[in-house]
């Protein structure tokens, strides 16, 4: 029990040390890169979300989860405008981007270029000596 007590002591530790580096991180920042920051990843996370057509929330959480965003942010953009929940089929529920974060945000048109950079990405893997492996299969 005194080992298991420890071990959680030093989790702790831990996690409390990684929130002190990443306070320092942004305070040693200049402010606008920090805003700047916060508001790219904004609209990353608002683009991916639009061109998904919305994601149920465990998929948003681990949309959330790959950027190292805290699941407060949901909230955050609800309360901004610029996410919704939507009743979806079968029960569950979608979150989307609102029409003010697509207006706001160009989302129509981030989508597309993150959909063209995503096409060009599959175009140059599909000729690799990797994938000739499998065309041979």
């Amino acid at each position: 029990m005194v080992n298991s007590q420890q071990d959680e002591i030093v989790r702790c530790l831990r996690s409390i040390r990684e929130a002190v580096d990443k306070l320092q991180e942004l305070f040693n920042a200049p402010q606008e890169a920090t805003l700047e920051r916060y508001y790219r990843r904004r609209r990353d996370l608002l683009t991916r979300l639009f061109a998904a057509g919305g994601l149920d929330q465990p998929g948003l959480f681990r949309l959330l989860d790959e950027h190292d965003t805290p699941h407060q942010w949901i909230g955050q953009q609800v309360k901004a405008g610029y996410m919704e929940v939507m009743p979806w089929p079968g029960g569950s529920d979608r979150y989307v981007a609102t029409r003010k974060a697509v207006q706001e945000f160009s989302l129509q048109e981030e989508a597309e270029a993150f959909a063209t950079i995503s096409a060009e990405s599959l175009e140059a893997d599909w000729d690799t000596e990797e994938d000739a492996k499998y065309d041979r299969a």
